[in-house]
């Protein structure tokens, strides 16, 4: 667990420097920071729980390449999962990760004061914090999730910055919980709309 917070940390501190390096507005290469809510659940055939309202937030970084409507974006964000009880589901789930993303970015349409994009990829997640109405549920929970996103946005180009808006989908391919005994251990699904500023 060491490890995986000092490659957080040093990922964080990458994405640091790289904001406050950032000087030249005609660089390929652009770093922001952007928030939102996550509206999250627990996906498969023994879940039938509520949706849990969170918050995202974190810093990104966009690699546009020349010439070609193509990028990738990545970050790191902190971002809230889970579920809430229902009459199929018996107790709140509360799980908190940090994710990073890494999405190929589609621009519809040549550069101009208004650009709809739309994204798709892998991201993986480190669980950090897992609880229930019982308490701390870390030892039943797999530390790393592994899953894909697809989502579609507009950047806002004011000449001096730039804004973005985007709704996005993740889904998990690894299993929430361990050792489910039926072998189904829930997927996190979370849909997350964010604002962010580019410099």
């Amino acid at each position: 667990m060491n490890s995986i917070k000092g490659s957080i940390l040093g990922m964080a501190m990458v994405l640091i420097a790289g904001l406050t390096a950032q000087t030249n507005a005609q660089s390929p290469v652009s770093f922001g920071l952007k928030g939102g809510f996550t509206i999250a659940n627990l996906a498969g055939e023994d879940f039938d729980a509520d949706a849990r309202f969170g918050l995202t937030a974190g810093a990104m970084i966009d690699i546009s390449l020349p010439v070609v409507p193509f990028g990738v974006e990545s970050g790191i964000y902190y971002t809230q999962k889970g579920a809430r009880a229902s009459d199929g589901f018996s107790g709140d789930v509360d799980l908190d990760y940090v994710e990073v993303p890494v999405l190929a970015k589609f621009r519809l349409g040549p550069p101009g004061p208004i650009t709809p994009h739309l994204v798709a990829g892998p991201y993986v997640s480190f669980n950090i914090n897992a609880e229930s109405e019982t308490g701390d549920i870390s030892d039943d929970i797999n530390s790393t999730e592994i899953g894909g996103a697809i989502g579609v946005g507009i950047d806002f180009n004011l000449g001096v910055t730039k804004l973005n808006a985007r709704a996005q989908y993740g889904y998990g391919f690894t299993d929430v919980f361990k050792n489910a005994a039926d072998g189904n251990g829930g997927k996190n699904a979370a849909l997350s709309v964010t604002a962010g500023i580019w410099f």
